[in-house]
């Protein structure tokens, strides 16, 4: 009985749950923070990089397979790759030494509205993208394809944080539609907007 009981309490997880295998036979269904030590979940490790995302300029993550989202390690959704760069088959390009190798560059939405952008080797890989300071704002086409971002250099924050971001012409233009005001952004202050 005592066995039983203490494997019980062993399998319970720093976060308060018990460790999920991939059916697959992939992972072990724990995570492992490297500086604390402490155990948890997938599903709430995946809820904690979500969260340390909102807070980051630069950020590790996966492209899914089908090149459709960012991803945690374990697959939990990050952030969505734009429409546009889903069906990419990268370009060819040389490394210093001589060598080449297939890259391709991913943008993405997270679920805050902060855009990102990275380059890696193609969908199913690791990569690092770090945050753009581009206007938020999105153009309907009416055409039925989806809104493109206008991409544009944002010189203007509104109250939203890191993701209400404007380029100058749009900044009026929200101010014209809703009444929005914005204030300029001095330059390299993207970690002021977003305390």
């Amino acid at each position: 009985m005592t066995t039983s009981s203490t494997a019980a309490i062993a399998d319970v997880l720093d976060c308060g749950h018990t460790a999920t295998p991939d059916p697959a036979g992939i992972g072990t269904g724990r995570v492992i923070d490297p500086h604390t030590g402490a155990t948890s979940c997938y599903l709430c490790s995946d809820e904690h990089e979500r969260d340390a995302m909102t807070r980051a300029n630069t950020f590790v993550a996966y492209v899914s397979t089908d090149g459709d989202a960012l991803t945690t390690w374990p697959g939990g959704y990050l952030a969505t790759i734009d429409p546009a760069d889903t069906c990419q088959t990268g370009r060819r390009t040389y490394t210093p030494s001589g060598g080449t190798w297939t890259r391709h560059v991913w943008h993405a939405t997270d679920v805050d509205g902060g855009r990102w952008t990275g380059v890696n080797g193609g969908p199913g890989l690791i990569i690092r993208v770090h945050r753009l300071r581009a206007c938020t704002w999105q153009t309907e086409f009416g055409n039925g394809g989806a809104p493109r971002y206008c991409h544009r250099r944002a010189t203007r924050a509104g109250q939203g944080g890191a993701f209400d971001l404007y380029c100058r012409s749009h900044a009026r233009q929200v101010f014209d539609l809703y009444g929005w005001t914005t204030t300029g952004l001095p330059p390299g202050a993207l970690a002021e907007v977003r305390a």
